[in-house]
């Protein structure tokens, strides 16, 4: 094989990334941006996403129970929802059960399993004191959980999410942080690291697709990582293997 044969195969594989809810359900321009994405990356929406769209119709948008959707992005979704279908889309996702999935030929079937098996062993949100009902769950930090874990089932595939601001992290660190896991964030001044060779490789993909304007506009954005194994003599199905035992977990702002 010759070394340009070699930089097309590599050039060809591209890097798996989750989008986190919060991110393409809580600005206007969410959809096109997710599509978008799908030009550099295999871009992937966990099930969460799912569900705030299945249940647009209940959701009140003056209620401080999901302040994070934006009506614009959230009928964006719901048109392309009703008007597509779901084989034509160049997301793929994970949902309540095969069927409800596009997985497409990029993994084997077990991803659901894995998924499930992620998602469980994470607890669930507390309660907020905002909205009633099946509302409260939908949370920036607590939609972040099936993203967390459908990022741990593929591998530790990266997952693009956004800050509130320049000092806090985002919902998905605030989300392992909450479970007792603490990420190692990437220094800005970083170099020397496979991080920031990754970090260099996704700024140059989004300007190369046209993203820049878009993505610097929304500001403070992030990339997670999480990454679990099982411990020695333990494989990772084993009934009562908590994924989350043995992990560790990445981020930086991009």
């Amino acid at each position: 094989m010759g070394a340009s044969d070699l930089r097309v195969t590599v050039d060809g594989v591209k890097l798996r990334c989750v989008l986190d809810p919060a991110l393409v359900l809580g600005h206007a321009c969410g959809r096109p941006l997710a599509l978008g994405l799908t030009r550099v990356f295999e871009a992937w929406l966990p099930r969460s996403f799912w569900r705030v769209l299945d249940a647009s119709d209940l959701i009140s948008l003056d209620t401080e129970a999901a302040p994070w959707l934006h009506p614009l992005a959230l009928n964006d979704w719901t048109a392309l929802r009703d008007g597509t279908d779901a084989g034509s889309w160049p997301l793929r996702w994970v949902g309540d059960n095969l069927h409800e999935s596009q997985l497409r030929s990029s993994v084997d079937d077990s991803l659901l399993e894995r998924f499930e098996r992620h998602a469980e062993a994470l607890q669930a949100p507390e309660p907020t004191d905002a909205g009633l009902g099946w509302q409260c769950s939908f949370d920036a930090v607590g939609s972040a959980h099936d993203a967390l874990a459908l990022s741990a089932a593929l591998d530790g595939a990266m997952l693009l999410c956004q800050a509130p601001d320049a000092e806090t992290p985002p919902g998905p660190v605030l989300a392992l942080s909450r479970l007792g896991h603490q990420p190692l964030e990437l220094p800005p001044d970083e170099s020397r690291s496979l991080m920031a060779a990754e970090r260099l490789f996704v700024r140059q993909a989004v300007a190369a697709a046209g993203l820049a304007a878009q993505l610097q506009s929304l500001g403070h954005l992030c990339i997670v990582h999480a990454l679990t194994w099982p411990a020695a003599g333990e494989a990772a199905n084993d009934d009562g293997h908590d994924p989350w035992h043995h992990s560790q977990s990445w981020w930086y702002r991009l």
